[in-house]
């Protein structure tokens, strides 16, 4: 596995260098980094096709980018019957290209998603446009899982003071507004976790936080203790 990264990056370098050459330096790391992204995406959604072959049909699925991608939720919801299904860097548009493997292949009775944060740092959405592929998203799972529990969680508040190149250029005002068009699909139980994550200034708090952006063990914690409200 060692010698084979090593190769696609001798292979890479060479490319990168090119498009850094033509179109400028941010140019060429973007589309490098697009094209990593693309390959993990590709290969955990292929491992989900092949784990979802030994799942038991009828448990929870939690579906979400890095943020869900990095929450034990086997240690976390270890009395239920659970599995993860997030994929770090993932956005809305990459979801609705998933869903037979994320969703529909495990027939779950509840299906737990956290999903936007990353539509606007690296698709620099706005925010009606990623309430209207959520939607579809939701709408995609009704019809084809009528009996279907549909758990919306909001996006989490960013902390840009922490670290604000990992924050990017998402913003808690562009954040708030999606959570509120969240709040109005119907057929959903809305869960608001940002009031419980944020602090006196509306910011991520440092506790809960590893660097501005994605969530430790602490913040883990508490979602949890609210999540399981809901189950």
């Amino acid at each position: 596995m060692e010698y084979y990264m090593i190769g696609i990056l001798l292979i890479l370098i060479p490319i990168v260098g090119y498009y850094a050459h033509k179109y400028g330096k941010k140019a060429g790391v973007d589309w490098l980094l697009s094209l990593l992204f693309k390959s993990g995406f590709d290969a955990k959604v292929a491992g989900f096709k092949k784990q979802n072959a030994f799942i038991k049909k009828g448990g929870i699925v939690f579906v979400g980018d890095s943020i869900t991608q990095d929450y034990n939720v086997y240690e976390y919801f270890h009395q239920y019957h659970v599995y993860n299904r997030g994929i770090g860097g993932d956005t809305t548009e990459g979801l609705l290209k998933r869903l037979d493997e994320s969703i529909f292949e495990l027939e779950p009775k509840t299906v737990i998603l956290l999903m936007g944060t990353n539509d606007f740092g690296v698709l620099n959405a706005h925010p009606n446009d990623i309430y209207m592929r959520m939607k579809s998203i939701i709408e995609a799972i009704q019809k084809r899982l009528s009996e279907t529990k549909i758990i919306l969680i909001s996006v989490y508040p960013v902390n840009p003071k922490l670290d604000p190149t990992s924050v990017g250029s998402r913003n808690n005002e562009n954040i708030k507004k999606l959570n509120k068009l969240y709040e109005t699909i119907p057929g959903i139980q809305f869960v608001n976790l940002f009031d419980q994550l944020k602090d006196e200034e509306g910011n991520l708090k440092k506790e809960y936080s590893v660097e501005g952006l994605h969530i430790n063990q602490n913040g883990y914690e508490v979602i949890t203790n609210e999540l399981k409200k809901y189950l």
